[in-house]
């Protein structure tokens, strides 16, 4: 059972970006679907791991791109990035730790936040990219 699927919807327009949205929610996915089949300690800390560090690639990559066509509202863009990863290492962090047992409701979270960013901070530069000629 996925927990979020890729729908036009979550699509910026942008073939590089919506890949790695989708990704993204691939990953999504695999973390929730190992909290559900309650894996090892070992295998779901991997997935955090690797969200993590996919999210800070992607990140990278659309800062990347943002920057490189002028983007007024970049810095806020990037401070919301910066927000999730610091609340994604805090629950690595804290699970790798043992103060936390990962939950439907930190899964929740992460889906609601890559959602809410897609279809509102991402949507946002949507147009602005289009307009010049980022693919």
């Amino acid at each position: 059972m996925k927990l979020m699927k890729w729908d036009k919807s979550l699509s910026t327009g942008i073939d590089s970006i919506d890949k790695q949205h989708m990704k993204l929610i691939d990953m999504l996915n695999e973390f929730y679907e190992s909290i559900r089949s309650k894996s090892t300690k070992e295998i779901t800390a991997n997935l955090i791991k690797n969200m993590r560090e996919y999210a800070l690639f992607h990140f990278s990559y659309e800062e990347n791109l943002l920057r490189k066509h002028g983007y007024l509202a970049l810095e806020h863009h990037k401070s919301e990035h910066k927000k999730f990863i610091s609340k994604v290492e805090d629950f690595e962090n804290r699970f790798n730790s043992g103060k936390i047992v990962l939950s439907i409701e930190i899964t929740n979270f992460l889906k609601s936040w890559l959602k809410d960013h897609i279809q509102g901070t991402d949507m946002k530069y949507s147009g602005f990219l289009i307009s010049k000629g980022a693919n």
